[in-house]
């Protein structure tokens, strides 16, 4: 089976969902993101082993790491405090542990499934150097999967999906789309939120 690890980058609760400030407080905002949490971690370890080897959180939050720990995966203390920084921390890791190949999924995607992840696992599997998820929009990223070491830059933020694809073509790494309802769905927003509701109830 193909050394695919998935990484999952959690900000500090303390910052949970600062677009969602507006719209509810603190606390629930908190709540938001462990709930999502949870389920993102519980369809991916359900996968480890089949479609992917093993699961790492990295986070700089105790609460998230005792979290991801009591979920059965591994853990990285996040020092460098940009999630695109922790991204390359983790790539780091991996590399010098001898993983192959890394997949990030953010904790914000709460409807991803198994369907979803041997997809991605798949694409990497065969041909494809790097696999990318978009949100509804096609602006975002909801899933990156590449070989490693990889010299792909992370750009999660505004517009990462244009820019990843444009140091895809850059790099001359074969990109492959994946387009998925279930990951496309990040929540970070009012509507998104409601969409989430809509599927997922409190």
């Amino acid at each position: 089976m193909l050394s695919i690890h998935a990484v999952v980058p959690v900000k500090a609760l303390s910052h949970a969902k600062s677009r969602l400030a507006g719209f509810l407080s603190l606390i629930e905002r908190r709540d938001l993101v462990i709930e999502m949490l949870r389920r993102v971690l519980t369809t991916l370890m359900t996968c480890r082993g089949a479609a992917i080897a093993d699961v790492w959180v990295i986070s700089a939050d105790p609460e998230v790491l005792a979290l991801a720990r009591s979920a059965g995966t591994r853990t990285i203390l996040d020092s460098a405090g940009s999630l695109n920084g922790a991204l390359e921390q983790a790539r780091a890791r991996l590399v010098a542990a001898g993983v192959a190949t890394m997949l990030v999924i953010p904790a914000d995607v709460p409807l991803i499934s198994c369907t979803d992840v041997f997809s991605l696992a798949n694409a990497l599997a065969g041909e494809a150097d790097l696999i990318l998820a978009t949100d509804r929009q096609g602006d975002g990223t909801n899933a990156l999967g590449l070989h490693l070491p990889g010299a792909l830059p992370f750009r999660f933020g505004a517009q990462s999906a244009r820019l990843h694809r444009e140091d895809a073509t850059t790099l001359g790494l074969r990109l492959q789309l994946y387009a998925s309802a279930t990951l496309s769905l990040d929540v970070d927003d009012p509507e998104s939120l409601a969409c989430y509701r809509e599927r997922v109830p409190f």
